[in-house]
């Protein structure tokens, strides 16, 4: 019978320190909300699914024990038989939580797995489980990529090889047999007054001079240390943000017959200017794209169309440079403490050609509203010349934009 322990003991302080400048706030990161569900449920699931684990048992902490106790209930894992408290140190918490392994023979294999992996996939568990079969003990991990060095006070004095060096996640395990050998072991040494922390089962069984066998982890599988690991998670979940905000707009106009429509007119779109070209028929400079930007933006922080100011300023101010209706707009943003995330603009129209100005727009539209142009998108198409646009008497133009809480 294999058991998955599941650590969950942890006191998160140092995900309780990065808290302060990031919102919301969870009180705990294993029962912070995680695409509707609490970030431990997605790890308990992963192993209550999982064919090759027969039994979970879960430590816990006195803080949390009991809000445990009611997801196991709630979401009907009945592979978890028992949830435990944990001790002072990972490994006494461990050792604790082995102890309570009922009904298990020696080949059996015992995975132990942290909370804070959400994200670890069937084949890692699935692949742990075969390799302790095969060798007795084994780790999930990646290899590291940046240079590694060993600090002094201070100051590097040494640069370690990467090639040989690994970065461990979760699950770890072993037989029974050698995990209870393991954790024996250690507890003697601890006892006997020996200084090792072991902060992973790995190196339990390391100790007992085994060669761990390396199961390769995925991209995802990494443990929620910060609150900002935990915004990874909900993203790679597929989860929008409740501070993300998305707003459409749309906005046309006809070209000019007289007297701009001769070959020395102007047409301005996206805050560029298009020389020998007819100019859009409007109070102001008829820039469709920067006037559905601005009906985008309104609209997803809950303000009214463009024609509500625009009208004004045209005709009380004479303003008919469209850019200068879109600053207090940004400004507005700003003080409501969000900004751009993306812009995707949609044109309508067979003239002129967009696809080849389209990035000098890209570059206006930064410029503008200093989103960086890789996150500017511009598309377009004549619609087979089935509307006046597409026949060539106008312009077109949807926009939408996503915001960010900053």
């Amino acid at each position: 019978m294999n058991t998955a322990i599941i650590v969950a003991a942890g006191s998160s302080t140092r995900f309780a320190k990065s808290l302060k400048t990031v919102t919301p706030r969870p009180a705990d990161k294993l029962l912070a909300p995680v695409s509707g569900y609490p970030l431990l449920y997605h790890t308990i699931r992963a192993f209550n699914d999982h064919p090759q684990i027969n039994q979970i048992i879960i430590a816990a902490n006195a803080g949390n024990k009991k809000a445990i106790a009611e997801i196991v209930k709630k979401y009907h894992f009945p592979k978890v038989v028992s949830i435990v408290m944990g001790a002072q140190t990972r490994a006494t918490t461990v050792a604790k939580a082995f102890k309570s392994i009922k009904n298990s023979s020696p080949k059996d294999i015992v995975l132990v797995h942290n909370g804070a992996n959400p994200l670890v996939t069937e084949k890692e568990i699935t692949d742990c489980v075969s390799a302790c079969n095969k060798y007795g003990s084994a780790a999930v991990g990646g290899k590291i990529t940046d240079t590694v060095k060993e600090i002094h006070k201070g100051h590097i004095i040494k640069t370690h090889n990467r090639e040989k060096l690994a970065g461990m996640q979760t699950p770890q395990g072993a037989t029974h047999e050698l995990f209870k050998k393991a954790l024996t072991k250690a507890e003697k040494e601890l006892k006997s007054g020996a200084k090792n922390s072991f902060t992973d089962d790995a190196s339990l069984m390391e100790n007992l001079g085994l060669k761990v066998k390396l199961i390769p982890a995925s991209a995802h599988n990494f443990k929620v240390t910060t609150a900002h690991d935990l915004e990874r998670v909900r993203h790679l979940m597929g989860e929008t943000p409740s501070d993300f905000l998305v707003g459409i707009g749309q906005d046309s106009h006809e070209f000019e017959k007289s007297p701009s429509a001769k070959k020395s007119a102007t047409l301005t779109l996206g805050g560029i200017e298009i020389k020998n070209h007819p100019k859009l028929k409007a109070d102001s400079d008829g820039d469709v794209i920067l006037h559905a930007l601005y009906n985008a933006i309104s609209q997803a922080i809950g303000g009214g169309s463009l024609g509500l100011f625009a009208t004004r300023e045209c005709r009380l101010k004479r303003v008919t440079d469209s850019k200068k209706y879109l600053r207090p707009l940004l400004a507005s943003l700003a003080r409501k403490h969000y900004a751009l995330n993306n812009i995707g603009i949609q044109l309508e129209c067979s003239r002129p050609k967009i696809d080849p100005i389209a990035p000098q727009i890209k570059k206006s539209l930064a410029r503008i509203t200093g989103l960086p142009s890789r996150r500017i998108g511009i598309t377009a198409t004549t619609g087979e010349s089935l509307t006046a646009f597409g026949r060539g008497r106008g312009i077109q133009c949807f926009a939408i934009v996503s915001l960010k809480k900053v």
